[in-house]
């Protein structure tokens, strides 16, 4: 066992929080520590996903490369973040690099110790498992979101199209399904969007009749 590295220090991650005692002083005699100066990768995207990580102290960025050959931090983490999971998981490349913004000390361990706690123990299998479906609910979510703004976006850029950019009455006959047709959207997205719009006061909306009330809300959300 590393000396340093505790088993309590695994149970505070959250894919850990379930593990049975036993399974976690089984696991940890199989971690070793790294320390990351500033500056230096953990590791980059389409490296193989061979181990993962717990942060313990430190901060990192995730970050993904884009073929432009832009860099994009998709997220800022401290302590307590397991990274690196979900490829040594499903035993695919990584999606994305980890570079250390301070000086950062984490925990590894490697695959095939993590998938032998499973053969000998059920209990951290369904731990695992509801530490992936919580994980896919919240991604779900945030698709959902993402693509909700989308057609928020879309939908104001069709009413500026047709008041004008101007505040006011829309001098015809707008339906939601022609604005769903004319966006490439189902039609209760739009009308569940622009009901939200009325309750805000960006606009009014009465059947077939739109008046644009907040010009600046309506051009903010068309981006």
């Amino acid at each position: 066992m590393t000396p340093d590295i505790h088993y309590q220090q695994l149970r505070d991650a959250r894919l850990f929080e379930d593990f049975p005692d036993d399974v976690l002083i089984d696991l940890v005699t199989h971690c070793r520590t790294i320390e990351l100066p500033a500056g230096e990768n953990l590791f980059q995207q389409s490296d193989p996903g061979n181990n993962f990580y717990l942060l313990t102290e430190g901060q990192i960025h995730v970050v993904r490369r884009y073929p432009s050959g832009e860099d994009i931090i998709l997220a800022t983490e401290g302590p307590y973040y397991v990274v690196g999971e979900l490829s040594m998981l499903a035993n695919e490349l990584r999606t994305g690099g980890v570079v250390a913004v301070s000086d950062s000390t984490l925990i590894a361990l490697e695959r095939s110790h993590f998938i032998a706690a499973f053969e000998h123990n059920p209990k951290a299998a369904v731990a695992v498992l509801s530490y992936l479906s919580l994980r896919l609910y919240r991604m779900n979510l945030l698709v959902r979101e993402h693509a909700i703004g989308n057609v928020a976006a879309r939908v104001a850029s069709m009413l500026l199209l047709l008041c004008g950019d101007k505040p006011g009455p829309i001098h015809t006959d707008v339906r939601v399904n022609r604005i769903a047709r004319a966006i490439a959207m189902d039609s209760d997205s739009v009308d569940q969007i622009l009901q939200e719009w009325v309750q805000r006061d960006y606009i009014s909306y009465d059947g077939p009749m739109i008046s644009v009330i907040d010009i600046k809300k309506i051009r903010n959300i068309a981006g």
